[in-house]
């Protein structure tokens, strides 16, 4: 890995380019100090190795919805509106492991209940199964509740 001293500029539009996104996501960072540019020339910014890389770890946290774009500046440690300095992230990361086992336990209950319904014996399990009616009456219940 080349250290930050590899300091070539690339304008926005090409970084844009190269990292799938549009140049106003890059815009967007910027205005939320998350990834400011190396430097400017004219009205065009700028980003060097250093910046890239952390467009990269932007784009890793974001993967599968790892993390929320807020998410990412606590655990990035950005400073706050107050200019003083987020506490790095560990609580974001704990929050965030906590939501995705609660995504995939979810997950896992539909695919459970899907499962359920191919094996049904029923001839058409989407609407003659009683496992399935009885839940939707539970579901009905609960909603009329309100």
């Amino acid at each position: 890995m080349a250290d930050d001293g590899d300091d070539e500029l690339r304008s926005i539009s090409e970084v844009a380019r190269c990292f799938g996104l549009p140049v106003s996501t890059l815009r967007y960072y910027d205005a939320l100090g998350l990834l400011p540019p190396a430097g400017r020339r004219g009205n065009v910014r700028h980003y060097g190795r250093r910046e890239l890389r952390r467009l990269a770890l932007i784009q890793h946290l974001h993967q599968g919805g790892m993390l929320s774009l807020a998410d990412t500046a606590a655990a990035l440690g950005e400073r706050g509106p107050d200019g003083h300095r987020r506490p790095a992230g560990r609580a974001v990361l704990t929050g965030a492991i906590q939501l995705i086992e609660e995504r995939v336990a979810a997950l896992r209950a539909a695919q459970h209940r899907l499962e359920h319904l191919l094996t049904c014996p029923t001839e058409d399990p989407v609407r003659e199964c009683s496992l399935l009616r009885e839940e939707l009456d539970r579901y009905v219940a609960e909603a009329l509740g309100c």
